[in-house]
């Protein structure tokens, strides 16, 4: 008796119609988002250094920048960074810190 193995087509649990709806939407979304991206992307930039002009005194500032966008965007770009490192100074030991290169 010879076996068959692999995927059978319609088997296996159905997908429930809140999950197939949320497909759609999503699919939408990022089909809208994907045909507006190069203005949103110059929003977030402007956002992330600020609406300034250069005057007489220097550069002013008519929206300040916003630091956490630029967080954003450096993270999408870079990578957001592995973990956070903790140090405690209420110790008498010297400390040494080691950073892996």
């Amino acid at each position: 008796m010879e076996q068959r193995g692999g995927k059978r087509q319609g088997a296996g649990r159905k997908k429930a119609r809140h999950t197939i709806v949320t497909e759609k939407a999503r699919e939408y979304l990022i089909t809208s988002i994907t045909k507006s991206l190069a203005p949103i992307v110059g929003a977030q930039i402007d956002s992330a250094t600020g609406i300034s002009h250069v005057a007489k005194n220097g550069k002013i500032y008519t929206q300040l920048p916003n630091t956490r966008v630029g967080e954003y965007l450096l993270n999408q770009v870079a990578g957001k960074p592995a973990g956070s490192v903790e140090v405690n100074l209420n110790d008498e030991h010297p400390h040494i810190i080691l950073l892996d290169s």
